[in-house]
């Protein structure tokens, strides 16, 4: 074996380990991405809930609403056939 063939072999080499560093920088920077999106659905998962709380406390006290409005009407019309 040459120099020259040796030259080769060792290029060779580096090109893999080159190759197999960027796949490996690809990956962190895969890896940061997911982290980041795995954050950012949280923060939406709980917004999503604190909403639906939000929209549950809202049903209630629009249907407590109706119940009294309700109330009131029939409360007046019984008053009128007395």
């Amino acid at each position: 074996m040459n120099e020259m063939d040796l030259l080769k072999m060792v290029m060779h080499k580096l090109a893999k380990i080159e190759a197999a560093t960027i796949k490996r920088d690809d990956l962190d920077e895969l890896n940061e991405c997911l982290f980041d999106q795995q954050e950012n659905l949280k923060h939406i998962q709980d917004t999503l809930q604190e909403l639906k709380v939000n929209l549950d406390i809202r049903h209630i006290e629009n249907m407590n609403s109706d119940d009294v409005l309700l109330r009131s009407i029939l409360d007046n019309q019984s008053l009128q056939y007395k």
